[in-house]
């Protein structure tokens, strides 16, 4: 009996110190440990308390808040590595569609009527990205089933979303402004873009 009491001892300290090491672990690396030093860092820095005329904290408080945020994620891991993993992967999308957008070519980063050109296979198209008048406007579009590039007139007053009606192309795909551009010919996204004028 008494050895088996000790067992069980034994098996809630190796426990309890299993959890604890985990809790150190997340609290130092990986997304909660990058979230911990995100905080401290936001929190340490001067221009925060020199637009409020306020005074930064010490080292020693920036040191405590470090410490309990630590301490804190080391003992709850169990319950704040949910939102902690839900944060990360939040921030793992923004950046994967912020590296998405900036690379291609995408109608929201071109301006005015130019042409466009494949580095692949040398095909180039004239394009309207947009343009506008004193009462209407030209927006470019390409179709995502044949790569057809067009622009559609809207706007003027009470008529700013009027291209909205037509952007089914012949072919029975559907124009997009929102995607990136990709060569009618080839399919290809190396594209470059030459303006000739803006409005």
């Amino acid at each position: 009996m008494d050895e088996f009491v000790f067992e069980s001892i034994d098996l809630i300290q190796i426990a309890i110190a299993s959890y604890l090491a985990i809790g150190v672990l997340l609290a130092t690396v990986g997304p909660a440990g990058k979230a911990i030093s995100d905080e401290v860092r936001r929190v340490s820095n001067p221009l925060t308390y020199a637009f409020n005329n306020q005074t930064p904290p010490s080292a020693t408080k920036i040191f405590l808040l470090r410490f309990l945020l630590m301490l804190g994620m080391t003992l709850l891991w169990s319950i704040l590595i949910w939102g902690v993993l839900k944060e990360h992967r939040l921030q793992l999308e923004i950046e994967k569609n912020r590296i998405e957008k900036s690379s291609g070519l995408w109608f929201q980063h071109m301006g005015g009527c130019g042409s466009i050109h494949c580095r692949d296979c040398q095909h180039t198209e004239k394009v309207t990205s947009f343009i506008h008048g004193i009462d209407s406007s030209y927006s470019g579009f390409q179709c995502q089933g044949c790569g057809l590039l067009t622009s559609l007139t809207g706007g003027g007053p009470g008529r700013a979303n009027q291209y909205k009606e037509s952007l089914e192309c012949s072919c029975g795909g559907h124009y997009e402004r929102e995607k990136r551009l990709f060569c009618p010919n080839c399919k290809s996204e190396n594209l470059a873009y030459s303006m000739e004028f803006i409005t």
